[in-house]
């Protein structure tokens, strides 16, 4: 009998199996929690029902505008820009648009520079602006990287919500629709989503 024989003996079947068996175990629940975290957003925001008074940033008095905070360091968020590129080539200049890069206290100085604030700062027609210590994101009530907010004129919320269907990722969603469907045709079927992004404090 050579060793291979030997390696397999009745006894160790059991053993191979039970080893097999908490593998995939193992495996099955790390995908779960991946997919569970991929699809679950950040808690719901309690906004006021119009734009926030005394605050730094702008509101157009001409077109729609749209707020977008983000988590300067949030690898979900690349997927956010990706569809804010689609709703700008949709809504064609109609849409002022702003990105708020929120900067929790006690960070370093430069703390918020890389790759998204870098692709933000080269992104044609927005207005980017420097959250220090995360006043804008607790004034306007939102908790989640890739958060819009659009307002009309007048200052009155339309829509608050995620422009992704899931964590970092790209593609048609209800949140890029509606955002559109506001700017172009001055009605949505969806004033809400969720948001899928990182913690922004």
């Amino acid at each position: 009998m050579n060793e291979n024989s030997q390696a397999l003996t009745p006894g160790t079947y059991p053993k191979v199996v039970f080893a097999a068996v908490i593998w995939s175990a193992c495996v099955l629940t790390g995908f779960a929690v991946l997919a569970a975290e991929e699809f679950t957003p950040v808690p719901p925001a309690n906004l006021a029902s119009t734009f926030p008074p005394g605050s730094k940033l702008a509101l157009a008095g001409d077109k729609p505008t749209l707020l977008l905070f983000l988590h300067p360091h949030c690898p979900c968020s690349r997927a956010t820009l990706n569809e804010l590129d689609k709703i700008q080539a949709r809504t064609k200049g109609k849409i002022a648009v702003t990105l708020v890069f929120t900067i929790p206290p006690g960070t370093p100085p430069g703390w918020e520079k890389g790759e998204l604030l870098d692709r933000a700062h080269a992104m044609p027609d927005v207005r980017v602006c420097l959250d220090e210590n995360g006043a804008a994101a607790r004034r306007f009530g939102v908790f989640g990287s890739g958060h819009v907010l659009l307002y009309a004129p007048s200052g009155k919320l339309l829509f608050s919500g995620g422009i992704t269907a899931a964590r970092g990722e790209d593609g048609d969603n209800p949140g890029e629709t509606a955002v559109g469907d506001f700017v172009l045709l001055g009605h949505a079927h969806l004033t809400r989503t969720p948001v899928f992004g990182c913690q922004l404090l």
